[in-house]
């Protein structure tokens, strides 16, 4: 993927002035990654009540009236391990209980929404909450391919798309940048020249946990880069150069 393709996509998402437009920003994905579908979903938005306030995505009208209906939201395995991870969640390695579950997942397929599938968590200092997914109907190997080339474009697009749907609903101001523990350690270590591997091992945690606590804290800090998220999070003075 080249670059400036990617930053096309950020620059459509950050230039958006509704949700149509934010909606076909999004949409633009799939013709430039080769997703057969996308889809941003709100779980929870700061001082907004409503249950599943902003939904963004190119399904079909009837699985989205069917998923409704039926309130598969609470039951969707993909919904609920995104709710409890930082980390995305891969389709191929989700276990899919007995019942509701696998008939959610049927009745998908009859709908044309395959079992190819990237989704990632989405929080915010708020208490605001998401997911952001993509779909493929590329074949197995073509799929492995890009879901190990792009994720971390996907991460970033999703968190990119977030802040645009606080920014048009949410009218209050945002609040203070917010990192966990874990976050700034991470944060610390990278600012001192610390690797992924460095990190992890002072941390007595894995390789793949640090880079999931940088990429989070990275979002949070509206960063693209590692090296940009260190430097706003030295300029706030949430960790030490």
């Amino acid at each position: 993927m080249r670059d400036d393709a990617f930053y096309s996509v950020l620059e459509r998402i950050e230039d958006a002035q509704s949700l149509p437009e934010l909606e076909r920003a999004i949409m633009g994905l799939i013709d430039i990654y080769g997703f057969a579908h996308a889809g941003y979903h709100a779980l929870r938005l700061p001082n907004d009540p409503r249950e599943n306030p902003v939904v963004i995505h190119s399904y079909p009208e009837q699985w989205i009236s069917r998923y409704r209906s039926q309130r598969y939201f609470e039951i969707d395995p993909v919904v609920l391990q995104a709710a409890r991870s930082i980390l995305p969640v891969d389709w191929d390695r989700l276990s899919v209980p007995e019942g509701t579950p696998q008939l959610l997942f049927r009745e998908a397929l009859d709908f044309g929404i395959g079992r190819k599938g990237l989704t990632v968590p989405i929080r915010g200092a708020r208490g605001d909450l998401a997911v952001f997914t993509v779909v493929s109907a590329l074949p197995d190997h073509e799929w492995q391919s890009l879901k190990l080339a792009q994720t971390r474009d996907i991460q970033l697009i999703g968190n990119y798309v977030h802040h645009r749907v606080l920014a048009l609903c949410c009218d209050d101001d945002e609040a203070p940048i917010q990192l966990s523990r874990r976050e700034r350690e991470c944060l610390q270590w990278a600012a001192a020249g610390a690797t992924i591997a460095g990190t992890a091992e002072r941390l007595h945690v894995s390789e793949r946990a640090v880079r999931g606590y940088l990429d989070s804290a990275r979002h949070k800090l509206s960063s693209l880069t590692k090296a940009q998220a260190v430097a706003r999070a030295i300029a706030l003075g949430i960790v030490e150069h």
